[in-house]
């Protein structure tokens, strides 16, 4: 089967370190190893066309204005790549014979879609969601979001999501049914490197939070946190791993830094790093916060728990889609430093070998996602799409 996978993003040079070009990479690849042939068209920063372990890539390069008001120019920056992306399909299509497009949600990316290939949405957010502390983006930049997202989903034969709190969601407010088929999760990486683990945190007993450092993420909540959780466990060390962002026009990392106070030299920041350096810095945490206020089910929590570590999560928000609490994990209360804090003093009060039989039960849950099952499930999805198209 020939499957084209349109995408707003996708990794041009190393590898993948963010959620949905991670996800794309380990779909296709999963897809390729079954004797698909999944082809990749996304937008990036020049135009070019590449083949990587038996999955084809388009890299297709637009431009947009930038207008005075934020939400203009992303209303024009949607419009304009999905015209971009939908060009290229179209030439495709022309030479290839495509079974099925997968579209994702990001930017409405199918919004110019009109083609006679079946086509299906996976739901990597729904911005009306995601975005609604308006920390952010401004609300009228997450409802032009959610305006592409609903008109990218009518284009759409079906939509999907790997959260069933998302499908509901955006279920009710497109009046469709949106089905649930988690995300994959393989350890691709051959050889770890140990180098950042070995400089900044090698001998250091510490809390791991990793991704991308905004307020959806539970950022200020951490930030709330941090020297009472460190005042009572001295030994500890906080270490936050990811990429740098804006909260309310001040750096993420400088408002952990101000809030840690006296406890600066036990809290650490490191950068965001490729798998092959973070799985090393994960393998190692004591135990995980991930205190996120919305998500989409978390790779990051699902990275986590594979490498059979103690994961807080936050429950009414997919983490209770994997996390058992007390069983699997620990959930804690959304947007609640308090909640966050008694899970954290729980998880640091646990012996080692409660710690190791939760982690267990951790992996058994991730197993679960391996693509022999998520995949193939993904397949016969398809497949309904399909012979309901076709008929």
């Amino acid at each position: 089967m020939v499957i084209l996978f349109a995408a707003n993003d996708y990794f041009e040079y190393g590898k993948a370190t963010e959620g949905f070009p991670i996800y794309l990479h380990r779909v296709t690849a999963a897809l390729a190893k079954f004797g698909h042939s999944p082809i990749i068209v996304a937008c990036g920063r020049t135009d070019k066309h590449y083949v990587e372990d038996g999955v084809e890539v388009y890299i297709v390069h637009f431009t947009a204005k930038n207008m005075s008001m934020k939400c203009i120019s992303m209303g024009c920056w949607a419009y304009n790549g999905s015209r971009a992306i939908n060009k290229k399909i179209k030439e495709i299509i022309k030479v290839r014979k495509v079974e099925l497009i997968q579209f994702t949600s990001l930017q409405g990316l199918a919004a110019c879609y009109y083609g006679n290939v079946p086509a299906v949405m996976r739901l990597s957010s729904y911005a009306k969601i995601y975005y609604a502390s308006y920390r952010t983006l401004g609300k009228s930049e997450v409802m032009v979001l959610a305006f592409f997202e609903r008109l990218a989903a009518a284009r759409c034969n079906a939509v999907f999501a790997p959260c069933k709190n998302t499908a509901d969601d955006f279920g009710k407010d497109i009046g469709r049914q949106v089905s649930v088929i988690e995300t994959p999760f393989v350890n691709d990486v051959a050889v770890y490197d140990k180098s950042i683990f070995e400089n900044r945190l090698q001998g250091k007993k510490y809390v791991l939070f990793f991704g991308t450092l905004i307020a959806e993420k539970g950022v200020l909540v951490i930030a709330d946190i941090l020297q009472r959780f460190l005042k009572g466990h001295p030994d500890y060390y906080v270490v936050c791993c990811g990429k740098d962002a804006r909260i309310a026009g001040k750096n993420a990392v400088g408002i952990l830094r101000n809030a840690v106070g006296q406890f600066g030299s036990q809290f650490i920041y490191l950068k965001q790093q490729p798998h092959e350096k973070l799985y090393p810095i994960i393998q190692k945490a004591d135990f995980v916060i991930l205190p996120s206020l919305v998500e989409n089910l978390s790779n990051a929590c699902i990275e986590a728990m594979y490498f059979e570590r103690v994961v807080i999560g936050t429950d009414g928000v997919s983490y209770e889609q994997l996390i058992d609490d007390g069983i699997s994990g620990l959930l804690c209360k959304p947007n609640d430093a308090d909640s966050l804090l008694e899970k954290m003093n729980e998880a640091a009060s646990m012996s080692e070998t409660q710690k190791k039989k939760i982690g267990e039960m951790a992996k058994k849950r991730i197993d679960r996602l391996a693509p022999d099952v998520v995949v193939r499930k993904l397949l016969r999805f398809y497949q309904y799409v399909i012979d309901n198209v076709n008929k």
